[in-house]
């Protein structure tokens, strides 16, 4: 890993502080005459290392139950914990250690059909990948460390199409995408370094929509990138800035039901909304009261239901946004 990755990856989690447990509902609104709306709805959490609390809290997921699991990147025990929609603690697994089935900096989650869940180690780029089952149970690890197929430099984020074929973005040197099946089968890779099209500085989340196409953040060129389910390059979104449709620092993604995009906008403290051709929709997380706003976002996850989970770094807590109807 070479020493810009990691001053980006330290400086994305270090700064984490406690906030106390607090609910309301506030309402997100887009200027557009038809845009969907969203209203923080509760948040969970707080920093610390008993059950529910986090130390450093970053990739975040939700089954097929709309459990929710959430990683603690600098934990040292329960480094991964799972828990009901609205908070409440169902149970921890996963220690620090270097083999197969330990964590040294779990980051990326993403749940399967069968409700198993696939965790990326940052730290670990030997074991890149770990799996484990709901109930917490290791089950294998794939990846390797080096430049060739299945292989990372620094394993980030993670996604899964209808498959169940896994796809892990690589933000050190590789700067790819590689996609496994189930089982940890290398399957292709696509992406190299660089800011042209397919191309990419930084890829650290990737998600697929019902068509199978496959969007990535590219996260230092301050865009999120569209390729088709063989990897081919479609099309490009977002360029550095504040406004509407604007990057500053992007960092995870998610797509919904309606295959709307959900982009993790880091440095701009909020999340916002594409339609599947990069069209600008809403954003959310950076109004109303203070206890309300994120401070420094790192993880997302939509449940079946469309609510929408933030694990946030600043407050070491999970923020809930809902849909508002219509």
């Amino acid at each position: 890993m070479n020493f810009k990755n990691t001053i980006f990856f330290s400086g994305m989690i270090i700064l984490l502080s406690f906030l106390i447990l607090n609910v309301s509902s506030v309402t997100y609104q887009s200027s557009f005459a038809a845009a969907i709306e969203y209203e923080h709805k509760m948040k969970w959490g707080s920093k610390g290392f008993a059950n529910g609390q986090f130390n450093q809290a970053s990739g975040i997921t939700a089954d097929s139950e709309n459990n929710i699991y959430v990683a603690d990147f600098t934990g040292r025990s329960n480094m991964i914990q799972k828990f009901t929609n609205n908070g409440s603690f169902i149970l921890g697994f996963g220690v620090l250690g270097s083999g197969p089935q330990f964590f040294t900096n779990p980051s990326g989650l993403v749940a399967d059909s069968d409700d198993n869940i696939y965790i990326a180690d940052f730290g670990n780029p030997t074991y890149a990948i770990k799996k484990f089952s709901s109930d917490g149970k290791f089950i294998d690890s794939f990846g390797s460390f080096g430049l060739g197929d299945g292989e990372f430099i620094t394993p980030g984020g993670l996604g899964i199409d209808k498959e169940n074929n896994i796809y892990a973005t690589d933000f050190g040197e590789n700067n790819n995408v590689q996609k496994f099946d189930k089982n940890g089968n290398f399957i292709m890779k696509f992406g190299t370094y660089g800011s042209g099209d397919g191309k990419f500085l930084n890829p650290t989340d990737v998600a697929i929509d019902s068509l199978g196409n496959i969007f990535v953040v590219d996260s230092f060129n301050e865009r999120v990138q569209k390729f088709d389910k063989n990897g081919n390059f479609i099309m490009k979104f977002g360029k550095s800035g504040t406004g509407n449709g604007e990057f500053n620092t992007p960092l995870e993604l998610a797509s919904d039901s309606s295959d709307n995009i959900f982009v993790v906008d880091q440095g701009n403290n909020r999340v916002q909304v594409f339609d599947r051709d990069g069209g600008y929709i809403t954003q959310f997380g950076n109004q109303g009261p203070i206890a309300d706003i994120l401070q420094n976002p790192i993880g997302i996850a939509i449940d079946s239901n469309g609510n929408v989970y933030i694990a946030d770094g600043i407050d070491s807590d999970i923020h809930v946004f809902s849909k508002v109807k219509q």
